[in-house]
């Protein structure tokens, strides 16, 4: 059979029951096929050593690969949430192509050993891979990018999303087919049997408001130009001072950028999600910081921000070949983004409709996100959108 992308989803309450709702409906769509590749996403109510191993148990054969995403999960029949229960997986068919999936627990993750791992286990030791899925749990994004570009260089993309929960408290989850816990990373390195086309974007605009950071401590931005960042942050937006603690809600729809390059010149951005004030008068960051950076205002609006996050470059020719069509997507989207667009979330399956055409696709959404700009920087970015589109050929059935 040719390459299939196809996805199911529960609101079962109960990771049991929900796995055997999504297995029955992929064997429907799929009857007597195997699939090669599992990504499975789901809210913070389920249990993943429960997920894994119902669905290893059906399919014993199968790779693996999921997170936990912020209060629901979507795919092309919509957003799926009921009383904090929601359990999505796509199904990548393709009996030509390898895959490889490998996982670690722990602040001291090997990555060289899992991505050499992850090969072998593909079939394919030593071959770059079409590209690199990657989930971790939040903090140490910037780290594992820089080991999958020492081992891999700068040429094989990667698309990734960092495991979320409801109210940022650690309680995300990562498993693939041998493991699951809180803390780690998990990858699949894909050698499939079509042509991918990628994307990493944010709907936001720069404001004329920017500073340096003049110090700052791992992830928290203690001054900017001197300057406590907090109370510069709230003075550039013109508020009062934010007290200490959590200013995520806040902050969605302001965040903050370093500018990474210019395309066709026009700037483009990495942006930064300020999650706290801290006791030091500084603000706490989901990406890390360095002195001397420069850090720019950005500007966001809810209608806005889905429309243009949605209004990807990602079509039907991705790469000046037209002789090609989608097949499915995986979309990695913001938690961030997606709590500033509440109800307005029901209209992210029509709108991308509108640019893919009525394909199959699945989205977690994510406390980060890692893709590759426009010139090839490997970044771990917030507020972003993470996207791989399968192609097959225009008269693929």
């Amino acid at each position: 059979m040719a390459v299939n992308f196809l996805t199911a989803h529960s609101l079962a309450a109960s990771s049991a029951l929900a796995c055997r709702e999504v297995c029955d409906r992929l064997e429907e769509l799929a009857p007597a096929a195997a699939p090669s590749l599992l990504i499975v996403y789901f809210t913070q109510a389920h249990d993943a050593g429960v997920l894994r191993q119902a669905l290893t148990g059906r399919y014993p054969c199968v790779r693996l690969i999921g997170c936990s995403s912020c209060h629901g999960v979507q795919t092309q029949s919509g957003y799926h949430s009921a009383h904090g229960w929601g359990l999505a997986v796509a199904a990548l068919f393709d009996e030509k192509g390898c895959y490889g999936v490998a996982g670690g627990l722990g602040e001291a993750v090997d990555m060289r050993a899992l991505l050499h791992g992850a090969m072998a286990e593909a079939g394919r030791p030593g071959e770059l891979p079409a590209m690199v899925l990657l989930h971790a749990s939040p903090g140490r994004e910037e780290e594992l990018l820089a080991a999958i570009e020492e081992e891999f260089g700068c040429r094989v993309p990667v698309v990734g999303g960092s495991a979320a929960d409801d109210a940022i408290r650690g309680d995300w989850q990562l498993c693939w087919q041998g493991g699951e816990g809180r803390e780690g990373v998990v990858l699949a390195l894909l050698y499939p049997d079509c042509e991918l086309a990628f994307q990493f974007h944010s709907g936001y605009l720069a404001t004329a408001r920017h500073g340096l950071v003049t110090a700052c401590d791992g992830r928290e931005v203690l001054t900017i130009d001197g300057a406590p960042a907090a109370w510069v942050y709230a003075n550039w937006r013109g508020l009062a001072p934010f007290p200490v603690g959590p200013i995520l809600g806040q902050s969605t729809l302001a965040p903050l950028a370093r500018q990474r390059g210019t395309l066709d010149g026009v700037p483009y951005y990495k942006l930064s999600h300020p999650e706290a004030v801290t006791a030091r008068g500084g603000l706490r960051l989901f990406t890390a910081i360095e002195p001397g950076e420069r850090l720019i205002l950005m500007h966001g609006s809810a209608e806005g921000l889905l429309a243009r996050s949605l209004a990807a470059h990602i079509a039907p020719g991705y790469g000046g070949c037209d002789a090609v069509r989608p097949l499915g997507a995986l979309l990695i989207f913001c938690a961030g983004s997606r709590l500033a667009l509440g109800e307005r979330i029901q209209g992210f399956g029509s709108l991308l409709e509108a640019q893919l055409g009525a394909i199959p696709f699945i989205t977690p959404f994510t406390f980060g996100e890692q893709g590759r700009l426009p010139h090839g920087e490997l970044a771990h970015g917030n507020l972003m959108v993470s996207a791989v589109v399968l192609l097959g050929g225009a008269d693929a059935s």
